[in-house]
């Protein structure tokens, strides 16, 4: 099994019943890992519960994401990200931010945690929270080489802080004038 076993079953999969086998799939390699398979049994869990998702089996997704964080490996940029994400679709909002002072107690600099966990957030519609995981993770952005392209992650992660501000009506500040303007929400073109 490598990656691009795991994103092309993602990219190709398409009807329910073909989720359905996929994930089983993936359960089956997480389950009895071979030596010189590329992804871990923490990323082949993950994806198998997007295939549950996508099959809409949210239960049976969520049983594969709490495996996942205890399975072997990672499943970046931290396979409790994944699992905090499907706490806040399935309404377990205590419980996902337990999850989440966990992940912020261990003191994380890979900005991308900050990214999908403000965006869980964000989707979940707890922009306070989102907001909150956004401005932590800026703190770890070097805004003097503020650039989409020598730094993409650093960039999303401004201009997603930006959009949530927005949406909160709050004023924009310093860091929000380092990153484009978003038309769609400011009525900018």
């Amino acid at each position: 099994m490598t990656e691009d076993d795991v994103e092309m079953l993602e990219a190709t999969t398409r009807r329910p019943a073909d989720h359905r086998a996929a994930a089983a799939r993936l359960t089956g390699f997480a389950d009895e890992p071979v030596p010189g398979d590329e992804p871990s049994p923490a990323r082949l869990l993950v994806a198998a519960a997007w295939h549950r998702e996508q099959a809409d089996e949210p239960a049976a997704a969520l049983d594969l994401y709490r495996r996942a964080v205890s399975a072997p490996g990672n499943a970046a940029p931290d396979t409790r990200c994944w699992l905090h994400s499907a706490l806040l679709t399935a309404g377990l909002a205590n419980e996902a931010r337990q999850l989440a002072d966990e992940i912020r107690r261990g003191g994380p600099a890979d900005l991308a945690i900050y990214e999908v966990v403000g965006e869980s957030y964000e989707e979940a519609g707890d922009l306070g929270q989102a907001h909150r995981w956004f401005t932590m993770g800026t703190r770890h952005v070097d805004v003097d080489a503020l650039d989409a392209q020598d730094d993409p992650f650093g960039y999303a992660l401004v201009r997603a802080r930006r959009r949530v501000r927005r949406l909160l009506e709050l004023p924009l500040d310093a860091l929000d004038d380092m990153v484009a303007p978003i038309p769609w929400l400011e009525g900018e073109d």
